[in-house]
């Protein structure tokens, strides 16, 4: 009961310094820049970007001084615990192929979900209507990885560390749909995005795959967004929309448990 118990101050201790960077941005960065309170305004990349380095910079002194409090000496340096470990091209294309896959199954579900009534919906990609293509698309490959190296890298490790990985992704998935934009459908859909991120994770060692699935379904998802392909999905039928979102379902489900596979027989 300790160990669980510790995995759940880590997750509060580390969503604490996420809490502080917010204050931090829309208390001393906003009124500087005018970039609009934190979540507001047509800045919202840029917001974004500024809470996830405030966050990281956080995190990196809460690590240090938690071990100094505990007064053990901490199990690795704060950039060898994200694990920026090398990658192989086979692994690396396989892991853009999953991204690309759930982007599919996202703006699926997302306009199954608009056609049933669910307008909220509107709201999540609405908010970035009057943001340029270009700034837009490359704020989401880069505030992307930042997110993962906050959420996996630093909050997800740390949790991880006396408990089965299991209950660390549980959580973490949770913390990641609460963050989700766009009210409660949308947080249904980023815990298992939560999940797939925890689960090749832990298998693959190295936070750059989730990286690169991270930001290939970033990457392809505004793209769909700011182009006439996201409007193309809403023209589609909701069987057609169905179709889609399951056969990317099933194709992230068996690449990544087979690949998992094939992994644990090479070791």
């Amino acid at each position: 009961m300790t160990r669980y118990a510790g995995m759940l101050v880590n997750y509060l201790l580390y969503t604490a310094m996420i809490i502080m960077a917010i204050l931090l941005y829309n208390f001393i960065v906003n009124p500087i820049f005018d970039w609009g309170q934190f979540g507001k305004g047509d800045q919202l990349p840029a917001q974004v970007f500024i809470v996830l380095v405030l966050s990281i910079v956080l995190s990196r002194i809460a690590y240090s001084l938690k071990y100094k409090i505990l007064k053990t000496p901490s199990p690795s340096s704060f950039i060898q615990l994200h694990q920026y470990l090398p990658i192989r091209l086979p692994q690396a294309i396989h892991m853009i192929t999953v991204g690309l896959a759930f982007a599919l199954m996202f703006a699926s579900v997302m306009k199954f979900l608009l056609h049933q009534g669910i307008s909220e919906l509107e709201n999540f990609t609405a908010q970035y209507s009057n943001v340029a293509a270009f700034y837009l698309i490359a704020s989401a490959a880069l505030n992307t990885a930042l997110e993962l190296v906050l959420f996996m890298g630093i909050m997800f490790n740390e949790a991880r560390r006396s408990v089965p990985s299991f209950w660390a992704m549980l959580v973490i998935s949770l913390i990641i749909a609460a963050l989700q934009p766009g009210g409660i459908a949308m947080q249904l859909l980023g815990i298992p995005l939560g999940f797939l991120y925890g689960y090749m994770y832990s298998k693959l060692k190295s936070i750059w795959y989730v990286i690169l699935i991270g930001c290939s379904f970033n990457v392809l998802f505004f793209t769909m967004v700011k182009t006439s392909l996201f409007g193309a999905f809403g023209d589609m039928s909701d069987i057609t929309l169905l179709i889609i979102a399951g056969v990317s379902a099933i194709y992230m489900i068996i690449s990544t448990v087979w690949y998992s596979k094939r992994l644990g027989r090479a070791a």
